[in-house]
């Protein structure tokens, strides 16, 4: 892979998991480091399988409340 190729990879990747990150971020300073931490990395797989970032978020979310709980604002 040539070294633009490399960067370009780099950039695209950093850009479309950013919001994941600013997401895990800020639950940390809610629901501590292991929870946000899980969160994030849990929203960034669901992305790596194809879902866009308010889907993988709101499934996410869904994982951690009891069945017809709404969801809380996204940030």
């Amino acid at each position: 892979m040539s070294v633009h190729n490399q960067q370009h990879l780099q950039h695209q990747t950093l850009t479309v998991i950013s919001p994941a990150v600013r997401h895990g971020l800020r639950e940390a300073h809610h629901l501590g480091y292991q929870h946000a931490l899980t969160e994030a990395v849990a929203i960034g797989y669901l992305m790596g399988k194809g879902y866009e970032y308010d889907t993988a978020w709101r499934t996410v979310e869904s994982w951690w409340r009891p069945p017809g709980t709404p969801l809380p604002q996204m940030y």
